[in-house]
Parts: structure tokens; sequence; C-alpha cells
């Protein structure tokens, strides 16, 4: 019978995080925080992720907690967002005939 628990390596890797130890205040939002002092913020904590052993582990484990808030693998709450939101659509057939009205096709697809 298969055993369905987390051993405790499975977050071993965030005892090797470049942000382990560092002041978590960089990687979450304080209420208000808007603009520029908002995106040098979170280009600093991005910098800490740029490097780090674990960025991969860190981001799928946001993606797969689905971490609502914070620099988590070096993705803001709104990349991880988008991309997951990428992910999960289903990809539409082509439709034949007219080609889709453009601002109707701008509001539907996402930016990258």
């Amino acid at each position: 019978m298969p055993h369905h628990f987390h051993h405790p390596r499975d977050r071993d890797w965030q005892h090797r995080a470049s942000c382990r130890g560092t002041d978590t205040e960089m990687f979450f939002s304080p209420d208000g925080e808007r603009g520029n002092v908002r995106a040098q913020r979170e280009h600093a904590a991005k910098q800490v992720c740029h490097n780090c052993p674990v960025l991969a582990d860190c981001r799928a484990h946001a993606l797969t907690a689905t971490e609502a808030y914070g620099i988590w693998g070096g993705l803001s709450e709104n990349e991880r967002a988008r991309l997951t939101r990428r992910t999960r659509l289903p990809a539409r057939p082509r439709e034949c005939g007219a080609p889709p009205d453009p601002l109707t096709w701008r509001i539907r697809t996402p930016r990258a």
C-alpha cells in the first residue's frame, strides 16, 4: 500500500533558498504599495531569486500551492496569475470565416 504523506525532505529546497535569512518584507507587498516603489521592491526581490539554486522548486511550489501573495521563484503574484491562466485555458479551435474582431481578441488574449 503506497504511503501518501510528504517526506520531510520534500521541503528541503527551502533550506537552500537564496532568500533564507533575508528580510521577508522584500518579497511581500505592504498595503497600498504602488507604482515605482512596488516595482523597485519586486526588482530587488527578483535579483535575490535570479541565481537561486532552488528557483525551479520555489516556482513549482508557488504554482502548485497557488500562493496568492509575494515573489516566489522569481515571479510576482500577477505574473503567476497570468501564467496559470495561460496554462489552464483550453486551446480554442480555429474558426473558419472572418477573423475575430481585433478589440475582442485583444481583451481575451493575455499579454506576454
